[in-house]
């Protein structure tokens, strides 16, 4: 199996607080992954280092068996895309335009958009039920339609590893049944896709590898159907659950 992002050895931390100590994982190319565990625990952290905002202290991070300090921003942007949780960023222009921005790594700065960059932008917009979006202010969207806005964006950008924070949390139950369903698509096309999310149903709906995170490293990994236990979900939340799988 191909391990399209590996973590060796890392070590992170905000000033005084310890993140991460000696984090080791991978992820095989074509899995989707959950990242899960509670307020504070480093799932953001641990997202934004695999994408290269934020550098780790110490330890190495690979990116499709290359270390990420090696790719030039263009090419790092051609393998990984990025949504945050939130969309705050006041951005004044139409749907269809910011859109369009997710292409800026093939097209350049300063350059005109193709036929191809417009029928691809096309093809997203269907996959992803955005037309009626299109010709809005991105500014006076919703939080639910920001998210599924700048998820599409992410595609869009057509990178093989597709990075996403908590993408649920700003959508109603059944925008998010339709983004599970998305994902899964996405991994059938051979996407690799890792995400956070506090809601360990969303795992339990899908073929997915689940990462628990405590304590400044792994505490659990796998399958989730070895991962998501009632004594780990115990040790991690300290509740005691009942878990009902389909």
């Amino acid at each position: 199996m191909n391990k399209i992002i590996e973590i060796k050895n890392m070590y992170f931390s905000y000033e005084n607080k310890k993140i991460f100590s000696d984090f080791s994982f991978s992820i095989e190319a074509n899995t989707i992954t959950y990242i899960m565990g509670c307020n504070g625990a480093g799932k953001t952290t641990l997202l934004k280092i695999i994408c290269g905002f934020i550098k780790s202290k110490e330890g190495e991070i690979k990116l499709n068996n290359k270390n990420i300090k090696n790719y030039s921003p263009k090419d790092k942007a051609k393998l990984i895309s990025y949504v945050a949780q939130h969309n705050t960023t006041q951005i004044n222009m139409i749907v269809k335009d910011y859109l369009i921005l997710g292409r800026t790594p093939y097209i350049g700065f300063g350059n005109n958009p193709s036929k191809n960059d417009f029928e691809i932008v096309d093809k997203y917009v269907q996959f992803m039920n955005m037309d009626r979006l299109l010709d809005l202010s991105f500014n006076k969207l919703s939080g639910g339609e920001k998210q599924l806005v700048s998820i599409t964006r992410a595609l869009i950008q057509e990178t093989p590893i597709i990075v996403m924070d908590e993408p649920m949390s700003a959508l109603d139950m059944g925008k998010q049944s339709e983004l599970l369903e998305v994902i899964n698509r996405l991994k059938n096309m051979g996407k690799t896709i890792l995400l956070t999310s506090h809601n360990l149903n969303h795992a339990l709906q899908q073929d997915c590898n689940v990462c628990l995170i405590k304590d400044n490293g792994i505490f659990a990994y796998g399958d989730k159907s070895e991962v998501i236990t009632p004594f780990n979900v115990e040790k991690i939340y300290g509740k005691k659950v009942k878990l009902i799988n389909n």
